[in-house]
């Protein structure tokens, strides 16, 4: 994990308690589970007197933690496994199973806890329990579910349901969670934690879905089937919750489900992501890679922490610190602020403003390929909302209209009286009211709704936006960015401005070098100007507020644009930029840059409809001015090509590639446990092996079992065990 970032809001009762100095190992400290593991046990931030030492492997060593170790030395990892008080594993069976047998034949006189957290997929081939009573129903009408046919016709598994459990591929992590459940070591507590699809903080099952919606506006998102499959989820800071809880209270029950109290299926789940974050839009595929989306499995939240087993009471007083008890769905905006923050993600929220023919759009639009962020502006966002299926769209097209309407009535008026006044000469034809050139504008209170509606979208919330020449006044910016009490609406609020601070003059000879365009005439740029100046000081103080640059020179506006918005640092964007593209700006607004139309102008004689591919990486880097920024570009650039040559891969090579890497982990994941069995078990079996081939016993089976039991004790009297 990148960032490490989790408040710590949770009443510090426990920790008030339990004022001994803790010895803990935590396996793989940077993965999601690990660093939130992490952030659970520590307590430096709370006293200096004896915090708790927190050990582990893992690619850095993250906040709140003491010492990186190399687990893949099972001599480093055994001393500092025997030297703990807590150990937690939860990603590498093969060494949790060295850990839980160095512990439990190991001498030592201290009291240990091993948690061993599991994986749900161990209940994915165990059908559902149908129900067999009203009981289920009864929980759901307490906490408050919806009932489903599906939920309806089932119950969940609760911690008593492990001796019914059936497993087809997870027969050796069953084995170890047997094993671990079974010991009666009086030194040692051991726990098995299977807990539900882990999501939250940076993500890392729904990496992917949140990734591609991120990445890509209209991007459908995969259901795989009829998506009906019932997933249990945790969010990661309440399992880490859940695990300290049983190393401090130490439970007489071993075996322990950490799951949520919300109804989930795949089809939820997905569309949940694809409306909050995404588009909205869903897709249904035959084929899903990830095993944990494809599971169906129905398990209670646990009860072994509180007063008695009643849901209702556990829901009022429960001694878990839940952060999302009620589960996703109700706490996706917070699960999607908290992916911005892990993953180190930032938005560009942007207004560009100036005078008439300024070249705001132009600028706007620079900004929005380079960054690939929403371009805002009025005349698109009107006819987005007016096709939209929504009650603002009604309300536009209605009230549009009604204005338009008026206008002409008003206008038909004045047109018949100027008419009576002046006569027609002979043989002219009479002049005809032409009622398609009256323009309609929006009121502001209608205009402010329609601008908070776009700002309040998924892809604005999530890569940011460029306000192109809005507000324009201060009554407006107020309207738009502040609530009922005055205050700022933080998740839309902009975070700097643009301000082309060009003369009266210098607009007006802008305004001149613009080809074909009525609306800038000389006198209508003068009473435009006018208009500007009348509401620009007012709102330029309130801009003033934030970081606003002011530009001056239009042939370097784009880098200065560039070294303004990166003035802190790089700006980290989760968007995949093309190596190759087409360059292509569609002015839209009634504000236009000279340079634009003369371009386009010569463009058209020159190439008339032909469009020409400009690489994306020579623009930015010509243009970029910030050596800093060059790093990230050529990262995004190899990323890219990375990207495309999987997408050219088959099927078929896809899932050779797949199997391939899957080989490679194992063989890398199995290298302790090899040297572990080199060193510990492959010597006595060959010798046993030996003496079996001597004397050809009748019954090989209990002859080797007793031989190796033997040497076992002889090992055990004489302190090798371990080593």
């Amino acid at each position: 994990m990148s960032l490490q970032t989790r408040s710590i809001e949770r009443g510090s009762v426990d920790k008030s308690q339990n004022c001994q100095q803790l010895r803990i190992f935590i396996e793989d400290m940077t993965s999601l589970i690990g660093s939130a593991l992490v952030e659970e046990f520590r307590n430096d931030h709370e006293t200096d007197i004896n915090p708790n030492i927190i050990v582990g492997n893992g690619e850095n060593l993250p906040r709140g933690a003491t010492k990186l170790i190399n687990a893949a030395d099972t001599t480093e990892l055994g001393q500092v496994i025997l030297d703990c008080d807590i150990i937690i594993f939860h990603q590498n069976y093969c060494q949790a199973e060295y850990a839980y047998k160095l512990l439990k034949y190991g001498n030592y006189n201290s009291e240990k806890t091993f948690v061993l957290v599991s994986n749900p997929l161990t209940w994915s081939t165990t059908a559902l329990k149908e129900k067999k009573s009203e009981e289920t129903a009864f929980r759901q009408s307490i906490m408050n579910e919806d009932e489903t046919q599906l939920f309806k016709k089932y119950e969940r598994f609760t911690e008593n349901d492990l001796p019914i459990r059936r497993i087809n591929s997870f027969e050796r992590l069953k084995h170890l969670e047997q094993s671990i459940l079974g010991c009666e070591k009086k030194e040692l507590n051991t726990y098995v934690i299977t807990p539900g699809l882990v999501y939250g903080n940076g993500e890392d099952i729904l990496y992917e879905l949140f990734k591609t919606v991120w990445m890509n506006p209209d991007a459908e998102l995969p259901i795989h089937g009829e998506g009906n499959n019932i997933i249990p989820m945790i969010h990661v800071n309440d399992l880490a919750s859940i695990v300290r809880k049983a190393t401090i209270l130490n439970p007489q029950d071993k075996y322990i489900f950490a799951v949520d109290y919300e109804n989930m299926t795949q089809k939820k789940l997905v569309t949940t992501i694809a409306k909050c974050i995404g588009n909205g839009k869903t897709k249904t595929v035959t084929n899903c890679s990830e095993k944990m989306l494809k599971m169906n499995v129905w398990l209670r939240p646990t009860q072994i922490f509180d007063s008695n087993d009643q849901i209702n009471d556990a829901q009022k007083n429960s001694s878990v610190n839940w952060e999302f008890q009620e589960g996703f769905t109700k706490n996706i905006y917070k699960i999607r602020d908290q992916f911005k923050l892990y993953r180190g993600l930032d938005t560009i929220k942007l207004i560009v403003h100036g005078g008439p023919a300024a070249g705001k759009s132009y600028l706007s639009q620079q900004l929005s390929n380079y960054y690939r962020i929403p371009h805002i502006q009025i005349k698109k966002l009107i006819l987005d909302l007016i096709d939209s299926p929504t009650k603002l769209g009604e309300l536009l097209k209605t009230t549009l209209q009604q204005v338009k309407d008026q206008m002409v009535t008003e206008a038909l008026a004045v047109f018949e009286a100027e008419k009576k006044k002046k006569k027609v000469p002979k043989g002219q034809p009479e002049p005809v009211f032409d009622a398609s050139t009256i323009i309609p504008r929006l009121p502001d209170h209608i205009l402010i709704q329609a601008y908070k509606w776009r700002l309040e979208q998924n892809d604005t919330q999530n890569l940011g936006y460029v306000l192109d020449g809005f507000p324009k006044t201060l009554e407006q910016y107020e309207l738009l960015f502040q609530n009922e009490n005055n205050q700022v609406i933080e998740n839309i609020k902009p975070k700097g401005v643009i301000y082309f601070d060009y003369s009266d003059d210098q607009l007006k000879e802008k305004a001149r070098q613009i080809i074909d365009q009525p609306r800038y005439t000389e006198e209508q740029v003068s009473r435009r100007i006018v208009n500007f100046r009348k509401s620009n000081d007012s709102l330029l103080q309130q801009y003033e507020k934030f970081d606003i640059k002011r530009i001056n020179l239009s042939e370097s506006a784009f880098d200065q644009a560039l070294e303004f918005i990166t003035r802190n640092g790089p700006i980290l964007v989760l968007q995949e930029k093309k190596e190759e593209d087409y360059i292509e700006i569609e002015v839209i607004q009634e504000d236009v840059s000279p340079e634009l139309q003369t371009a386009q102008q010569q463009e058209s004689n020159q190439q008339q409809e032909k469009k020409i591919p400009i690489s994306q990486s020579q623009v930015q880097q010509s243009q970029l001015g910030v050596k800093k920024k060059t790093d990230q570009l050529n990262k995004s650039l190899n990323e890219s090509r990375v990207s495309k040559e999987k997408q050219k891969l088959t099927d078929e090579q896809k899932f050779e590639q797949f199997k391939q890497q899957e080989k490679e982990q194992l063989d890398l994941r199995s290298q302790p446990l090899r040297q572990y069995l080199a060193d510990n078990v492959v010597p006595y079996l060959a010798e046993a092996l030996v003496v079996l081939c001597e004397k050809h016993p009748e019954n090989p089976i209990n002859f080797l079992a007793d031989f190796l039991e033997q040497k076992g004790n002889e090992l055990q009297a004489n302190g090798q065990i371990g080593q």
